[in-house]
């Protein structure tokens, strides 16, 4: 049975691609060669690669625009960073839309037969270049949008920063633990007023983090079959080729969560005129409840992952440069003095810590893909036909390497942005590393920051240097990154060392002057149970 429908829907496509093909004298950018019906189906990187590699060869095969088409549907990649500029900030209103993708849909048909909700789809990251689009993006810039709404939040950011120290200090090998931690608090801090566990597990940061990893499992790029196969979505859930129906299912139920139990934690918090959140703040201004709770976990699905990523990076690249930590430890004690904890205010005087928050955004980037485009309108660049429908995907990481932007872009030097630096033209990565256009992430204010702080922060009190073997030679780590939406390096060790006793009791003093708040982790249970009474 499933043969025969994958038969037909294939027959389908294949009608579909004759009568959509491109029209006469106009030639989709150059790829490799397509087969009847699939196209480039087995172009495809494999399994386990990582993608942007596997993209990154058309560019010496084919230039710096190429193309793939499968089941109908093309595919443009853009390994050059001046064309991605082009093609997706100053054109953007062609191409600013996203892709359909079948089982994500699936998961909101769900959540409407049975939760009487949405999924995905109703999602900031989903959204097509629409009406909707532009309330979510005008709603979450009056309150994050520019450093000066931002500032209102800086205090607790510093908070948690030092915080992040105080954990490391006591655990030092639970590193990435207290990473994801300090993420997490970050984002829930900001987006809902929220104090995540001090010392335990919190459950909200759990069910966050599951939501994530759903959500970035069901957007991958030909993961899905019945994403190429749209037929297959009409198939009964027993059916075999339909097993994506059951995973459907327990994806929407841990977004409902998502959506629904923070949002009520929050309006729960109105009264207090000491709560302080991007949630709020959109509330007490009148916005739709549904717009909000969107807005709200855009924030934490664009913020959390991508951070703890981006450190993760960064702590790797300190431990293999350890020249780079000296004159960075060096220019904080000269401005700030020695002991003293770095604020959002002091940033501006750190010109070398600046330059290394830009080197941690390049030298491991986070979203070496992005997330895919789509074209709303036919449009012609450099001669090459890009149809309506296309999807455009932006090869970030090669932007970020390119050996005649950055010198030796395998090597970790922030000094290539510094203003009496021999190479002072190497472009800013922050302006392809958060999207482009009308895409572009609108929680980069609250990343940066976060970067910068516990950068920073981590830079002021410790060194991070090599693990050492039971023969007290070094061990040496690989620089490997996994693949996928969001990369992150492949497992490693590193020492977190206190600089000094003094530094060390700098940041038990802190802890002992600021205890950790309790956890809203019982109160947020008290109102789903209180919710669960009134339904």
């Amino acid at each position: 049975m499933e043969l025969g429908v994958l038969l037909a829907a294939l027959a389908a496509a294949y009608v579909l691609y004759c009568f959509f093909r491109p029209k006469a004298g106009l030639q989709l950018p150059p790829g490799p060669r397509r087969m009847p019906i699939i196209g480039n189906l087995l172009d495809l990187p494999p399994t386990g690669k990582q993608e942007w590699q596997h993209w990154l060869k058309h560019k010496a095969l084919y230039g710096p625009l190429s193309s793939i088409s499968i089941f109908g549907t093309t595919l443009v990649i853009i390994n050059d960073r001046n064309l991605a500029l082009e093609i997706l900030e100053k054109r953007s209103a062609k191409h600013s839309s996203r892709p359909d993708t079948v089982f994500a849909d699936e998961i909101d048909q769900i959540l409407i037969r049975i939760e009487n909700s949405v999924g995905w789809g109703k999602a900031p990251s989903s959204q097509d270049n629409t009406s909707l689009l532009r309330q979510y993006r005008k709603a979450m810039a009056r309150i994050i949008g520019s450093r000066s709404s931002m500032s209102k939040f800086d205090g607790m950011l510093e908070v948690e920063a030092r915080r992040f120290l105080w954990r490391v200090l006591n655990h030092p090998k639970d590193f990435v633990n207290h990473t994801r931690t300090a993420a997490g608090a970050f984002i829930l801090k900001i987006t809902y007023g929220y104090n995540i566990e001090p010392h335990l597990s919190d459950p909200l940061v759990s069910l966050a983090d599951l939501a994530l990893q759903q959500f970035s499992a069901s957007v991958v790029p030909g993961a899905w079959l019945v994403d190429m196969v749209p037929f297959l979505k009409h198939l009964p859930e027993w059916a075999p080729g339909a097993g994506f129906k059951k995973t459907a299912r327990f994806y929407a139920h841990t977004l409902t969560r998502l959506v629904e139990e923070p949002f009520a934690f929050t309006k729960s918090q109105m009264a207090d005129e000491n709560h302080n959140s991007f949630t709020a703040n959109l509330l007490q201004q009148g916005e739709d409840d549904e717009i909000v709770k969107w807005s709200s976990v855009a924030l934490y699905s664009a913020g959390a992952d991508t951070t703890v990523s981006a450190l993760q990076g960064f702590y790797l690249a300190m431990m293999l440069h350890p020249e780079v930590q000296r004159k960075a430890q060096a220019e904080l004690d000269q401005v700030l003095g020695k002991n003293v904890f770095p604020s959002v205010a002091d940033r501006d005087r750190l010109p070398y810590i600046n330059a290394v928050v830009k080197e941690a955004l390049r030298w491991h980037t986070v979203a070496p893909l992005g997330l895919p485009h789509k074209t709303d309108q036919d449009d012609v660049v450099n001669g090459h036909l890009i149809p309506k429908g296309a999807l455009l995907l932006a090869n970030i990481w090669s932007f970020n390497n390119d050996p005649e932007a950055y010198n030796d872009p395998s090597v970790f030097n922030p000094e290539r942005y510094l203003l009496d630096s021999a190479s002072t033209t190497a472009p800013d990565p922050y302006n392809v590393s958060f999207g482009f256009g009308r895409r572009l992430c609108p929680g980069r204010l609250v990343a940066d920051i976060s970067l910068f702080l516990t950068i920073s922060h981590t830079l002021a009190v410790f060194n991070i240097t090599k693990p050492l073997n039971k023969d007290g030679q070094e061990v040496e780590s690989s620089v490997n990154f996994t693949p996928g939406i969001i990369s992150h390096p492949e497992e490693y060790e590193c020492v977190f060392t206190p600089r000094s006793n003094e530094h060390r009791e700098h940041v038990l003093e802190f802890e002992r002057n600021h205890p950790f708040e309790k956890g809203d982790a019982p109160y947020l249970k008290e109102v789903l149970k209180e919710r669960q009474t009134l339904a």
